[in-house]
């Protein structure tokens, strides 16, 4: 049983080599919501040039290790929830050489580069363990998938720091996520008025360190700024502001395996069929919905309420635009946004369409809800015959998290007319050479059932699509091996014959089974 898969569609490497602000130095820091804006070529709006903020709040800087020196024994620290493209590198490098004597700190990693600029290792071992609910750079995920004891894993739902953050009986949750010892967040510089924005990932930036007992901020130049929404900050309520430099960071988009062209295109045009115009769409992460920009450039008037996840030629060409919605009308709504290089970050610096919201808002299924004709497209790494779906790992090995997923089906379910997709190709290479069918009697072993299979609803692949909301669990093994790779459809039906007795009938003696005697149904 192969307990792996192959990681070209992952990010590759993560070697901590760091670089200056961007390149695009002439481009503005916006800050439109602060101040009179400008217009770009293409209509959006931006803010002021902020090239000499260091003039203006420049006495308010301390060094990384002034704001690592605040951290004590047994302390709790969150690198607060962005992205890993926005790392805090000097931080990270200043609470690394402090290592020697530090001991029994806990430290929240999620969704963040820190592990692979040499946070984990023998040399950090006495000084902290570190946790993560998103796990997305490869040093962190072989330490995950080995159970080294100096990193572990939470599977939650994330709009719930926000949520439950002090509710009662929550005060071990509200004390690890949100009021922590020590937060740090990435922003982009202050404007005039003070005020620094989270850039293009809000997530729980915000969140974590308002609520934290000592708040600590790196400051990134060369970020875009997105007005408005949930995405400010003003310099009075960190106790720290440092200096850091952005990571280079391979993109995330990788050419896909000759083998999985083809099952790539009509998995899309299948998904592409399940969606309406006027429909508002979520994109989570995965393969296919990465990709599924390429299979709705027809479509009309579209709406997007995501996670992080947004085909930006979509909306430059016109077709996301939110005309149709009910809710939010004109606007995107999202926690973060993939932007994949600065022809992205200058789209969307200054850009008022996009509406960031904090996790707790954005990803709330009851926010999501309010949309009408909502529908989620999701992926997941495998899904067993009675419907469940695992997203975080095969076998031992990890991939990344539940992050959002569930949450965003929830939202769909309870739409007026909404729909939740798993778009899967039907099988996968795995790191032997060999093909797995994604379709799986039961999870590779130890399994995790991220999705539950009662919240399963249409599941698609290059084979078609199964529809399992509703269905008895003989009719979901029959759906679904129905879009099964053909090469594993004959042993899925053997399997779905011994577990649920797909294919014969049981005789009766006064209500109970007799025996194993069959016929052919």
């Amino acid at each position: 049983m192969d307990n792996g898969a192959d990681l070209s569609g992952q990010w590759r490497v993560l070697n901590g080599s760091v670089t200056g602000p961007s390149a695009d130095a002439d481009r503005p820091i916006g800050v439109a919501a602060m101040s009179s804006a400008c217009i770009n070529d293409d209509g959006t709006t931006r803010g002021e040039d902020m090239s000499d903020w260091k003039s203006m709040w420049g006495g308010r800087i301390s060094s990384p290790e002034q704001a690592a020196g605040a951290i004590k024994n047994g302390d709790t620290v969150v690198f607060a929830m962005s992205s890993v493209f926005m790392t805090p590198t000097a931080f990270t490098k200043a609470l690394i050489a402090r290592a020697p004597e530090l001991r029994n700190v806990q430290i929240d990693t999620t969704f963040n580069s820190a592990p692979a600029l040499g946070m984990i290792g023998p040399h950090t071992l006495e000084s902290w363990t570190t946790n993560t609910f998103f796990a997305m750079n490869p040093p962190e995920i072989g330490a995950l998938s080995t159970h080294d004891p100096q990193v572990d894993f939470t599977p939650l739902n994330p709009h719930f720091i926000g949520t439950m953050q002090g509710a009662p009986f929550r005060e071990e949750f509200t004390r690890r996520y949100t009021q922590a010892d020590v937060a740090i967040c990435v922003v982009t510089p202050p404007n005039q008025h003070g005020y620094v924005s989270f850039a293009h990932h809000l997530w729980h930036q915000r969140t974590s360190t308002r609520n934290a007992k000592i708040k600590v901020a790196e400051i990134h130049e060369g970020l875009p700024v997105i007005p408005g929404g949930d995405n400010w900050m003003h310099i009075d309520e960190f106790d720290f502001l440092i200096q850091g430099e952005r990571l280079t960071i391979p993109s995330p988009i990788v050419a896909p395996k000759e083998q999985t062209v083809e099952p790539t295109e009509l998995c899309g045009y299948n998904v592409a069929d399940l969606i309406n115009d006027g429909d508002t769409v979520m994109f989570g992460a995965g393969h296919m919905p990465g990709v599924m920009g390429n299979y709705l450039a027809h479509k009309q008037d579209l709406g997007c309420h995501t996670e992080v996840v947004v085909p930006l030629p979509l909306v430059r060409g016109g077709v996301i635009n939110g005309s149709r919605r009910n809710f939010n009308r004109g606007k995107i709504n999202l926690t973060g946004v993939a932007a994949i290089g600065e022809e992205d970050e200058a789209f969307l610096d200054g850009n008022p369409m996009f509406d960031l919201r904090d996790m707790g808002v954005n990803n709330d299924p009851k926010f999501i809800a309010q949309n009408d004709n909502f529908v989620a497209i999701n992926s997941c790494l495998e899904i067993t015959m009675w419907g469940e779906m695992g997203v975080e790992r095969i076998g031992n090995r990890y991939f990344r998290g539940i992050g959002g997923q569930v949450e965003f089906i929830l939202g769909a379910l309870m739409s007026h007319h909404g729909r939740s997709i798993h778009a899967v190709l039907s099988r996968r290479l795995g790191s032997d050479g060999n093909w797995y069918s994604t379709i799986v009697p039961e999870f590779t072993k130890p399994g995790a059932a991220s999705v539950p299979r009662h919240l399963a609803d249409f599941v698609v692949t290059e084979y078609g699509v199964a529809s399992l909301m509703g269905k008895t669990e003989r009719e979901r093994a029959k759906e679904l091996i129905s879009v099964a790779h053909p090469d594993h459809r004959a042993d899925l039906k053997a399997e779905a014959d011994k577990a649920l007795g797909i294919g014969r009938s049981i005789f009766l003696i006064d209500g109970w089974p007799a025996s194993s005697s069959t016929v052919d149904a």
